[in-house]
């Protein structure tokens, strides 16, 4: 299994940039969670394909086939990582204990600027959980 993610925020076409996001967040968590580092860039991979489906941006037709080709590779060595029964499951439950951990730091009075990256990375975190379970709805919880 190659675990060292190997798209990052350098790598996105400028046409592409609100995905950049998806790719620190699947960096972020890789170590701890290899199949949700995955389905974050599964989910900027159809953001990229709805964002340009045509590939007029600069450097957007090499960068979603190299996406792809790695993502087609990745599938199944993350598919044996995953602690529950599906990718569903295996998304609320992380994003679940993500939140858990962001609002400890809420409780905790954390700096501002951790604060914000945990903000950020919760929301993708939902993101991708949406993306994959459009009928989501976890209450209370940081959400876009």
């Amino acid at each position: 299994m190659t675990s060292k993610p190997i798209f990052d925020i350098d790598m996105v076409p400028s046409s592409l940039a609100e995905i950049a996001p998806f790719f620190r967040v699947a960096n972020e968590v890789e170590p701890s969670n290899p199949r949700v580092a995955y389905l974050c860039q599964f989910c900027a991979f159809e953001k990229a394909y709805n964002l340009d489906r045509d590939c007029r941006g600069h450097g957007v037709l090499s960068f979603r086939t190299a996406l792809l080709k790695w993502l087609e590779n990745n599938n199944n060595s993350t598919l044996t990582t995953r602690k529950e029964e599906s990718d569903v499951s295996e998304m609320r439950s992380f994003y679940r204990h993500y939140y858990s951990k962001y609002t400890q730091a809420l409780q905790n009075k954390a700096n501002r600027s951790d604060l914000t990256k945990r903000y950020q990375t919760a929301s993708v975190l939902y993101e991708v959980l949406e993306s994959i379970d459009p009928e989501v709805k976890v209450d209370g919880e940081v959400g876009t």
